[in-house]
């Protein structure tokens, strides 16, 4: 499996500033779902019974995939910042 999304050049079709910040909103709410997700489902990982290794790995990964998509956000609004564009 890989992670790599080829990005092509393409030419911007000329958008206006505030649908360009409508979808980087919407982008950025999506994202914070997300987030909010992941960390539902890490507390439920973290409840199973069974081998504590396995789940102590879910676990670990499901917190690194958490931790990409603050990533995510962050670089999306500028560490935070909200910078319509």
């Amino acid at each position: 499996m890989s992670n790599v999304i080829p990005l092509a050049p393409r030419l911007k079709q000329a958008r206006s500033a505030v649908t360009e910040a409508e979808e980087r909103a919407a982008l950025a709410a999506d994202l914070i779902d997300l987030i909010e997700r992941v960390r539902d489902v890490t507390e439920h990982v973290a409840a199973l019974s069974g081998p504590s290794l396995p789940i102590q790995q879910t676990a670990q990964q499901l917190l690194d995939a958490g931790t990409a998509l603050e990533r995510a956000v962050e670089t999306l609004t500028e560490n935070g910042e909200w910078v319509p564009f």
